[in-house]
């Protein structure tokens, strides 16, 4: 669990790091582009029952798309930036400046819904990693990020099972041109890199106290 001292430092933190990727991606798309992290979860999976499991995040139970980065070595896990599918042709359109009409199969996705997706994940993602590398002044190494279409419930088992029990959940507002939509960053952390990111958090509270 955070105090919320920890947990106000970490939402600090984190919207200057995508802060940093909205004003890339507007640049890139031409448009107005915001992003913010309004709540930050720290959550060990081990410590959660069944019962939380289930109304933990509705959203990790359906189909869902998502851009996945393992990074590592001495700091190591996996950031996954997640969209529902629902929402997923609503961003292309925002994005590529279309108009949206509902279809009658919204999970079924083209290149370009991937394509869409993926540059938002990975710049995104590369800005929160080098943010944390510069806030843990170290070099991070992370691999290139990956796009995957998960079916209904094959998410959240996978994420049910993780070897890294230690997950900052980030619920990202996403605006474009005032319409906004809603995202997930699940940062999945080894325990000694929680550990490690907690410790520099209260040496920033320290700092700022003093």
């Amino acid at each position: 669990m955070l105090t919320t001292t920890q947990e106000d430092i970490l939402k600090e933190m984190y919207n200057v790091f995508v802060g940093e990727a909205a004003s890339l991606l507007s640049e890139i798309l031409q448009k107005r582009i915001y992003l913010s992290v309004p709540e930050v979860e720290l959550l060990s999976v081990n410590d959660l029952n069944a019962e939380d499991r289930e109304n933990l995040i509705p959203i990790l139970n359906g189909t869902i798309l998502s851009t996945s980065l393992k990074f590592g070595n001495v700091f190591s896990g996996r950031a996954e930036f997640i969209f529902p599918t629902e929402q997923i042709k609503y961003v292309t359109a925002l994005c590529l400046g279309e108009e949206y009409t509902m279809e009658a199969e919204e999970s079924s996705f083209s290149d370009e819904d991937f394509d869409v997706v993926k540059e938002i994940g990975n710049i995104i993602l590369n800005a929160i990693m080098g943010g944390m590398g510069s806030l843990l002044e170290m070099k991070l190494d992370y691999d290139v990020p990956q796009v995957v279409l998960h079916e209904q419930g094959e998410f959240s088992k996978a994420f049910f099972n993780t070897r890294e029990s230690n997950i900052l959940l980030l619920y990202v507002n996403f605006s474009v041109d005032e319409s906004e939509v809603i995202g997930l960053i699940l940062i999945k952390f080894s325990l000694e890199s929680i550990e490690f990111l907690i410790q520099k958090v209260d040496e920033i509270s320290r700092d700022v106290d003093e």
